[in-house]
């Protein structure tokens, strides 16, 4: 996502339409039906996930993201040098809907990206922005009739720039404090943000926590990696510290950029994005997330 950012500066000179969830366009089913759009199951090499549903050519996607259940989706899209967007798709009557773009905040700010579903299905959080830099992380309830309230994460998490919030099932944030350019998470109770802190990760970008908090997953370009960016998983130790992050390995790192980690719902899949295209645009990839457990075989030798 941090290769996205580079064309932020254009792209805030632009105001973003607020567009209702249930816009026309979503309701054009798609010939694609199934848990996974119908794909055939990454085996052995990461394999661009919904080529021409989701992923594009010439398009940036990252930040993918399923409710649950796994019958709803959000993931980021920007075509360079325009607005960035959040697309939602979901299932209707076996078939995914076609994705369409959603402003989460509801008009309040001009663009928004990076919203994930938490584990319990029952917020969104995500990061809307105005101008250059100023992104929060903010929150919108989910409800059976839609989604409701959208506001920021009170303080002190508002008090930096942040974005990439993804919550554990027990709710604690874990997110990229841009001012600090670190991992922090914060914990609530009630809906407020009682206490934050460090994450205690040794190094890492954009955190996906699993829903049990035994591990994290980050990107960083590092000097023992594959080449511009790698993604790295970290997992809980005895003592609720973290182990220092260890690569996951060519079948996911090459000497491109990889970016942006997330899981499915079940945990089996790992996404990711690759900025493999010409001009280094990416597309999302994903892979048995056995990988994880491959890094962790490494990290114990």
């Amino acid at each position: 996502m941090l290769r996205v950012m580079s064309a932020i500066s254009a792209i805030l000179l632009c105001f973003s339409m607020a567009m209702a969830k249930e816009s026309s366009d979503e309701k054009t089913p798609l010939a694609l039906s199934g848990q996974y759009f119908g794909q055939k199951l990454p085996v052995g090499k990461a394999e661009v996930f919904a080529r021409g549903t989701i992923s594009f050519e010439g398009r940036y996607e990252f930040a993918l993201s399923f409710s649950p259940d796994g019958s709803e989706l959000l993931f980021t899209a920007q075509v360079p040098d325009e607005q960035i967007y959040v697309y939602y798709t979901h299932l209707e009557e076996g078939k995914w809907t076609k994705p369409s773009t959603v402003n989460l905040s509801k008009g309040a700010r001009k663009s928004v990206m990076e919203a994930f579903f938490s584990p319990d299905g029952k917020y969104i959080y995500f990061a809307p922005y105005d101008e250059g830099m100023d992104v929060r992380i903010w929150s919108i309830e989910v409800r059976k009739d839609g989604w409701h309230n959208p506001r920021e994460v009170e303080a002190p998490v508002s008090e930096d720039p942040a974005f990439f919030p993804t919550t554990s099932m027990n709710g604690v944030l874990y997110y990229t404090n841009l001012a600090k350019r670190k991992v922090y998470r914060a914990y609530m109770e009630r809906g407020s943000v009682s206490r934050v802190e460090d994450a205690g990760l040794a190094f890492g970008m954009h955190p996906f926590v699993a829903p049990d908090e035994s591990c994290v997953l980050v990107d960083a370009m590092r000097d023992d990696g594959f080449g511009k960016g790698d993604i790295y998983v970290a997992f809980r130790t005895d003592d609720g510290r973290w182990t220092k992050p260890v690569g996951l390995g060519g079948e996911v790192n090459t000497e491109f950029a990889e970016t942006c980690p997330t899981l499915s719902p079940d945990r089996k899949y790992l996404f990711f994005s690759r900025y493999n295209e010409p001009n280094e645009v990416s597309n999302i990839y994903w892979i048995s997330s056995r990988v994880i457990e491959d890094a962790r075989r490494r990290l114990s030798k």
